[in-house]
């Protein structure tokens, strides 16, 4: 009975001491692929945010991170602006700069939270004369075949060399400059990228100092 006891035991430690290795291994080797991975991935993403920034503001050779302007996104209630940024936030503010280093604009990126299924991240180009020059999707996980369609050129085209106060949506067709077609049974993505670029508008408005803005000032 005893030796049986301790054949049971030995049995118990054996296999504790395989699971608990198992598990050691299990770990290394995920972390060995996560850090061999870690980097394309990154790069990958910074890729696809260059491609995107270089699509909203064909005039521009270069930008940098406006830290003035990053550091405002931080501390900014959009909300105050208008009750409906509240869902929406800055991530990044870029100077934008032409050729000659002059200069010509901002590049925002920025994430509402008030979609259909997920959060959205949308590029922006803004040009000093208060021209959005155009908007591009860094993230959007909307419904395949409707909320989706808004990364079409059909309907984020609309933005283009707009030179307009605010947005809005229209399901009746535009017929105004700052009207944006919605997309076909999918409104409320529509209006979710249409009040995601409203609040870029309103945020670079009201802090950037070139704009006659400066609200920190």
């Amino acid at each position: 009975m005893e030796n049986s006891k301790m054949k049971e035991k030995s049995t118990l430690l054996h296999d504790a001491i395989a699971l608990f290795l198992i598990t050691l291994i299990s770990g290394l080797a995920l972390s060995y692929v996560f850090e061999i991975t870690k980097a394309p991935i990154e790069k990958q993403q910074a890729d696809k945010q260059l491609e995107a920034y270089q699509s909203v503001f064909a005039q521009v050779d270069t930008y940098e991170l406006d830290e003035t302007l990053n550091l405002d996104a931080k501390d900014a209630d959009l909300g105050s602006l208008n009750a409906d940024f509240q869902s929406v936030v800055v991530d990044e503010v870029n100077k934008a700069f032409d050729s000659n280093g002059t200069l010509i604009g901002y590049i925002l990126k920025v994430t509402t939270s008030d979609s259909y299924k997920d959060h959205i991240t949308i590029a922006i180009g803004y040009s000093l004369d208060g021209t959005v020059k155009g908007i591009e999707f860094l993230a959007i996980n909307e419904t395949a075949g409707l909320g989706m369609n808004a990364v079409k050129p059909e309907f984020k085209g609309q933005f283009s060399d707009k030179n307009v106060e605010q947005f809005e949506v229209t399901k009746t067709g535009a017929t105004t400059d700052n009207q944006i077609d919605a997309l076909s049974s999918a409104t409320i993505t529509s209006r979710a990228v249409v009040n995601a670029v409203n609040a870029g508008i309103g945020f670079i408005k009201e802090y950037s100092t070139e704009l006659g803005g400066g609200a920190n000032e």
